[in-house]
């Protein structure tokens, strides 16, 4: 079972992977290397699957409502989409069925067709089950465009009333309201 698996382990994986050799050692050995960055064992049952994002796509795992727990701060662009998306899962949890369908509308709608993602990256989406969680390592970029750019910064900084700390959150109840319709 996931219990006990969280967004922010999840966070603290994909950070540790910027540095190249623990990068390496997840992907070689996905359970002993999340284990080792969490400093706990994980249960035998639970299969740890790693995602190296490639260029021209942005990759997503969808938790299960029971691991979710609190969204961390987003600090970068994905980490943003990503803390949108698992907002509204927490609200609607058959969204997971949904958003495989067509990631990159299901943004735009949930956003109010304020905020798309970035023109030419395709989103993915792996959705956790109970004994498999799916942790995304992003591409290692020294890119300006990885950073949580100055519109969406101010929305995160200092803590906005979104219970994902986004720009969402400004749209709420248009967003509750979406996914209901979807």
């Amino acid at each position: 079972m996931t219990t006990g698996f969280s967004i922010a382990d999840k966070r603290r994986i994909e950070s540790a992977a910027t540095d190249p050799a623990v990068r390496a050692r997840l992907i070689a050995d996905p359970q002993a290397g999340s284990a080792t960055l969490l400093g706990r064992s994980l249960p035998d049952d639970l299969r740890v699957r790693i995602h190296e994002e490639p260029a021209g796509a942005m990759y997503f795992a969808l938790p299960l409502p029971e691991q979710a727990g609190p969204v961390p701060d987003a600090t970068t662009r994905r980490q943003f989409f990503e803390n949108v998306l698992f907002e509204a899962a927490g609200r609607a949890p058959d969204l997971r069925l949904r958003a495989a369908a067509d990631p990159r509308a299901l943004f735009h709608a949930l956003t109010s067709n304020d905020l798309d993602l970035p023109p030419g990256l395709q989103p993915v989406l792996f959705l956790d089950q109970p004994s498999e969680i799916h942790v995304v390592l992003p591409q290692p970029s020294d890119s300006i465009e990885d950073e949580l750019p100055d519109d969406l910064l101010e929305f995160v900084a200092g803590g906005a009333p979104s219970p994902c700390n986004s720009r969402a959150g400004e749209h709420l109840a248009t967003m509750t309201a979406t996914v209901d319709k979807l």
